[in-house]
């Protein structure tokens, strides 16, 4: 779904689809979520508000069914992830086992 950026402390991104009435909201944290069967003229009061936070909180979270639609996040290996907290290290493992 296309999600259109909005300025809030709280949400970085809105979409919307009129033919499945379906809000979905990406958050800061990167989290997205979909609100099932929302009206047309929830999204657009939500889309014209200041305060779009505190409008989703009282309009729309707990008052349709929801759902996680966050994408997964890529995961590096074990190996991978301690090469990158050491500083990127790119050397080969075997080459720390050879003598001088």
């Amino acid at each position: 779904m296309q999600r259109e950026g909005v300025l809030s402390g709280a949400i970085r991104s809105i979409g919307y689809d009129e033919a499945t009435t379906t809000l979905e909201v990406e958050f800061k944290t990167g989290r997205v979520y979909q609100y099932e069967g929302v009206p047309p003229e929830t999204h657009s009061w939500l889309m014209r508000i200041d305060n779009k936070g505190g409008f989703l909180n009282r309009m729309v979270i707990d008052h349709f069914p929801t759902r996680e639609v966050t994408p997964p996040t890529p995961t590096l290996g074990l190996e991978a992830a301690l090469r990158a907290s050491l500083g990127g290290d790119d050397r080969d493992a075997a080459d720390d086992t050879q003598a001088d």
